[in-house]
């Protein structure tokens, strides 16, 4: 099947396919021609990598993890030892978010703030077109 095919079936767009073909995550045929043709084996490699994705693995890890999903033996410990792994992690930042949490909570009562209270020193406006949305936080939650 080309690229195009497959995206239908996988619902991965052809950008992340050719971004998982860049990672080395998936190895498409070429025809002469240079274009891409996919297998059912393929298609099976993008719903694990998008599995894997979903649930918070970088394209390193999970380059990693696919031979061991996808060899005639799962590999049970490889696998169990990376799932575990990222629970840990995820639990860990849940723990960071909810300390957070309660540190705004706490910063807002000592400033008197309601919880929905927004406010702009710089230009005057709230809560209108002119406002700036938040700053992003800078760390990367995703599982290394």
């Amino acid at each position: 099947m080309r690229i195009g095919e497959l995206s239908a079936r996988t619902g991965a767009s052809p950008r992340s396919l050719r971004y998982y073909e860049q990672q080395g995550l998936l190895a498409p045929e070429r025809t002469p021609s240079g274009q891409r043709v996919y297998t059912p084996a393929h298609e099976a490699a993008v719903r694990q990598i998008q599995e894997l994705f979903a649930a918070g693995f970088c394209s390193a890890v999970i380059q990693e993890l696919l031979p061991a999903m996808s060899a005639p033996a799962v590999d049970g410990a490889l696998l169990g030892d990376a799932l575990a792994a990222a629970e840990r992690r995820l639990r860990g930042e849940r723990q960071a978010i909810d300390r957070e949490l309660r540190e705004l909570g706490l910063l807002r009562h000592r400033l008197g703030l309601a919880p929905d209270t927004h406010f702009s020193v710089e230009d005057g406006h709230h809560d209108d077109e002119h406002s700036q949305p938040a700053a992003t936080d800078h760390r990367d939650r995703r599982l290394r």
